[in-house]
């Protein structure tokens, strides 16, 4: 069996910020044992701390702010990532986040079959993931001169902008189905 100790110290860290929040959980053991491992532990930690921190952020988002007040706090946050001033690594955090966001959205699609909303959020969601991993490239590629690698991302273009259609065509169907009966 794995140590239950990471020599990183993530593990207590984690656990440590999750009892500030008042989240913590005194099952170490228990917990490492049941998810089968420090690896997976620390993922269900990671999870949880982020789900708590998104909790605070949609409550703090609330508060009337300027642009410019949004775009300093999205500094703050680049800086916590660790991927201040690296535009790739920017674009990379931000398609992570949209597809962490996003997940759930094709389980929604699957669940609400006869539901176009559903099936069309998960069409735009996949291509907007599509387009964000083709910006994390081309940050690269573009301040490195890569010719090849930009032209390799055609094909990942095409894949974003038949699913993205997909998602406009579903919308487009359910306006018409709305405007048959006079909304």
């Amino acid at each position: 069996m794995e140590s239950t100790q990471p020599d990183d110290g993530t593990i207590g860290r984690l656990e440590a910020a999750l009892t500030a929040l008042g989240k913590g959980d005194a099952r170490r053991e228990e917990l490492i044992d049941d998810f089968g491992g420090p690896a997976a532990y620390r993922a269900w930690l990671a999870g949880m701390l982020l789900g708590a921190a998104q909790a605070e952020a949609v409550a703090a988002d609330r508060a009337p702010l300027s642009r410019d007040a949004r775009y300093a706090i999205w500094q703050r946050q680049l800086s916590a990532a660790g991927v201040s001033g690296d535009t790739a690594a920017q674009a990379e955090l931000v398609r992570w986040q949209v597809e962490r966001a996003c997940a759930p959205l094709p389980a929604l699609a699957a669940e609400h079959a006869t539901d176009p909303i559903p099936l069309a959020a998960g069409q735009a969601a996949e291509g907007l993931r599509v387009l964000l991993s083709v910006m994390a490239v081309t940050q690269g590629a573009v301040a490195a001169g890569d010719v090849p690698a930009l032209a390799a991302q055609a094909g990942r273009l095409r894949e974003a902008r038949k699913v993205l259609q997909a998602a406009v065509d579903g919308t487009d169907l359910l306006l018409e189905l709305l405007g048959s009966v006079d909304i």
